[in-house]
């Protein structure tokens, strides 16, 4: 009674209305199992991946798949469980099940899990103080990156000099200024000769949706005239034909897979030459403290000489 009396007291509204006042500020959490919860999400993120009125598309192909994948995981994991009923011992559950993947692939597990219980929140699927994400299973581990590796000035110019006419130039665009696979087999070539000495990145083709120009080197310059002429799209297939071509190639000349080896080789080598991140990272499409902390002291200014310098024999 006393407790009663005391709140009584606080109030300067009718205690029915104050009521009421609470209640409708609290959530009625909806018991929908895991299951039918990942399958809508899916779905609302599919639908961000068709492209519309000639625009880009919100979400890439491959950003959709892999949480779909791993999502997947997720709900077979807990079977006829609603999400509110969820535990921090069911995410230790499952990651424990996920000591296959590297720390920097569980790490974009926890990120990916931690999107679609936000998503539950605003679908009234589970209460916001839900506290899961403190279970011990979604704490981030120190990802070894290991060393950054890149491929060297003679192998790019045997690259170049084997390459087809078809993949030449993307192989020169990655190498010889830093633009993405995905950016450059997005481009025209009017992107690539609408601006004098740059190439021109737009927001629907840049990675990070922002517009930037990228310095055309005279050694790139010397790789792109013979297409001045071309009309259209630089590539018209597939990523994964590129990549089946790419690795063809590679192995035809007897050099060494390097994990996105002509980007990190730009970006190693164009430091190495100016000594300024932010002229760097601005090429690149980066940030300066990545291209700071990933690319600095791996080359000398002379082997970027050697990198810039190879043209068309």
């Amino acid at each position: 009674m006393g407790d009663y009396l005391d709140a009584l007291g606080k109030l300067n509204v009718p205690l029915s209305a104050a009521v009421a006042g609470y209640l409708s500020t609290v959530a009625t959490v909806k018991r929908v199992d895991v299951a039918a919860a990942v399958k809508e999400f899916v779905d609302g993120r599919e639908a961000e991946t068709k492209s519309a009125n000639g625009k880009r598309a919100q979400l890439s192909r491959n950003y959709f798949l892999i949480p779909k994948l791993w999502l997947g995981w997720f709900e077979k994991t807990f079977p006829a469980t609603a999400v509110c009923d969820l535990t921090k011992e069911h995410l230790d559950l499952f990651m424990a099940g996920r000591s296959h993947l590297a720390a920097k692939s569980k790490n974009h597990l926890r990120a990916t899990v931690k999107m679609f219980l936000n998503w539950c929140i605003k679908k009234d699927y589970l209460l916001a103080n839900h506290r899961l994400l403190e279970a011990d299973g979604m704490k981030r581990q120190k990802a070894d990156t290991g060393d950054t590796d890149f491929y060297r000035p003679d192998e790019l110019q045997t690259l170049l000099d084997a390459a087809n006419e078809t993949m030449r130039p993307i192989i020169a665009l990655q190498g010889l200024a830093g633009i993405r696979l995905q950016e450059a087999q997005r481009l025209t070539w009017q992107d690539v000769f609408g601006t004098a000495g740059h190439v021109g990145i737009s927001a629907t083709k840049s990675k990070t949706r922002s517009r930037r120009l990228v310095e055309i080197c005279p050694a790139l310059a010397a790789w792109l005239e013979p297409y001045r002429q071309h009309e259209g799209a630089l590539w018209t297939q597939s990523r994964d034909t590129y990549h089946a071509a790419f690795v063809e190639l590679r192995e035809a000349i007897d050099i060494p897979a390097r994990k996105n080896g002509l980007r990190h080789a730009f970006c190693t080598y164009h430091f190495a030459l100016h000594g300024n991140e932010n002229l760097t990272a601005g090429q690149a499409g980066n940030s300066p403290t990545v291209i700071h902390s990933a690319y600095k002291g791996l080359a000398t200014k002379a082997d970027a000489e050697k990198w810039f310098a190879v043209k068309p024999k």
